[in-house]
């Protein structure tokens, strides 16, 4: 449903993530495998292309068990009230902070755990997931691979100069028509399914407010529901359309209070384990190190690597580490990092008390400066791609190399784990009250309100609330 329209800029950091074959993970282990959520979903053997996409989303999350009987419930009565009910799913819940969720034509269905902690009842995610089924029965995902055929026999790899099919399912968005279609499939079939049918209008203005809220600086943010077509108040606006002329008898409440009970002890936001971007910053805790990407780059972060992306497109960067062996960080660089550009002018430096060698390497195409940094038994890889470097953009870029180091103790001290924890409002609470108790950090009561859904600082005394609570 929901990946961005500029093929060519996340081309390009699909590829500069994927130039470094067989490297270890920033987390050190692999994704797990993936467990069907839903019992009409038939056990199917994970693809390469499975593997690499759920990877790119942090890996699959172990949801509360609450949470996946849910989760499948919900999945078992919109497959029932859809157009083909004899389409088998599988659905995966995505380790990953972005609010997201997408079909692919093999019937597979991915929804992050962002998604989960945004909605606020099982009617707005019943209408995300008969969303996403809407866009299979009515053949989206289909006319999507093959657009994606067609781009990538002729968008050349940024690195290899070849078309990469590695990032064939993470290429094109669905059209604005398709969108509406999909959104009109998701609420019919809800409401023939006995949910609310305006769980979609309902979840789409938490969305616009989350995505206001957060100023989508990231660019998971532009691979999440509002980077597609159309926007959000022209579908909020259809969505209510559809579901006042889908209300039957079959409709059901929100029901709020039984989803909510479920979320309780959901993780939320960015997985310190893996590390946490802020802003322009990459922080790690178990591997105890940061940089700071240069001005203008926004950041991405998977199990794999750390991936970066200029605003303009034309430049690009990753970071990821291998275990350092006998391999000395000179060998490392002249060994080759990138296919058809071998290093040059290697160069050895320290950076925050650690050794460090650097090159640059120049392919048929791009450019790129390399750096090599050893901490303890691990050797961090650095790479910059540039189409033109020029004199200015190398000293950035030594610069952003140059930014590397231990954490300090507040920065450790600021990245413990957070969870979503579900409580009752006592009479003498306030929206205000409840904020306070929540670890949001700046603009607690804002944040407050839009996961919780409300359009105003007040609330029930008896009813159940999301706060942001720290392990």
């Amino acid at each position: 449903m929901v990946w961005p329209a500029n093929i060519r800029r996340f081309a390009v950091l699909a590829g500069v993530s994927l130039l470094l074959a067989g490297c270890m993970s920033l987390s050190g282990e692999r994704p797990k495998a993936t467990v069907p959520v839903a019992s009409t979903l038939p056990d199917q053997s994970a693809s390469p292309e499975r593997e690499r996409l759920v990877a790119a989303f942090g890996g699959e999350y172990r949801a509360p068990g609450p949470v996946l009987d849910l989760v499948r419930e919900i999945v078992n009565r919109v497959v029932a009230s859809s157009d083909d009910p004899n389409v088998h799913y599988r659905v995966s819940i995505l380790n990953s902070a972005s609010i997201n969720a997408f079909a692919l034509p093999t019937g597979d269905i991915y929804i992050t755990r962002g998604l989960l902690a945004l909605a606020n009842d099982t009617s707005e995610l019943a209408a995300v997931l008969a969303h996403e089924v809407g866009h299979v029965t009515a053949k989206h995902a289909a006319q999507r691979a093959e657009f994606e055929k067609l781009a990538l026999s002729s968008m050349p790899d940024p690195i290899s100069g070849s078309a990469s099919a590695n990032s064939r399912f993470l290429l094109a968005s669905f059209s604005r028509g398709q969108e509406l279609e999909a959104d009109e499939i998701g609420i019919r079939t809800i409401a023939k399914a006995g949910y609310d049918p305006y769980g979609s209008a309902r979840f789409l203005s938490s969305l616009a407010r989350q995505t206001s809220f957060s100023g989508e600086t990231r660019p998971a943010a532009r691979f999440s529901f509002l980077s597609s077509h159309p926007s959000t108040p022209q579908r909020m606006a259809t969505a209510l359309e559809v579901a006042r002329s889908s209300v039957g008898p079959t409709a059901i409440e929100a029901d709020r209070v039984r989803y909510l009970t479920a979320l309780n002890g959901l993780a939320y936001g960015d997985d310190p384990s893996g590390g946490v971007i802020r802003g322009r910053r990459f922080l790690h805790p178990r591997l105890d190190f940061t940089i700071l990407a240069p001005e203008g780059f926004m950041l991405e972060n998977s199990a794999q690597a750390v991936g970066g992306l200029a605003a303009n497109g034309n430049q690009a960067m990753r970071l990821d580490t291998i275990q350092a062996g006998t391999t000395n960080l000179e060998a490392s660089l002249a060994a080759g990092w990138i296919e058809n550009a071998p290093s040059a002018e290697i160069t050895s430096f320290s950076v925050g008390g650690f050794s460090g060698a650097t090159a640059i390497a120049k392919g048929p195409e791009w450019t790129f400066r390399l750096a090599a940094i050893q901490k303890n038994d691990q050797i961090f890889r650095i790479i910059f791609a540039a189409y033109d470097l020029t004199p200015a953009l190398d000293r950035a870029f030594l610069a952003a190399i140059g930014s590397f180091r231990s954490l300090a103790p507040d920065e450790l001290n600021a990245l413990r784990p957070q969870r979503i924890a579900v409580v009752s409002a006592s009479p003498d609470d306030t929206a205000s009250s409840l904020a306070t108790k929540s670890d949001s950090g700046d603009q607690a009561l804002d944040r407050f309100l839009m996961l919780n859904g409300l359009d105003r600082p007040k609330v029930k005394a008896g009813e159940l609330y999301k706060i942001i609570a720290t392990d």
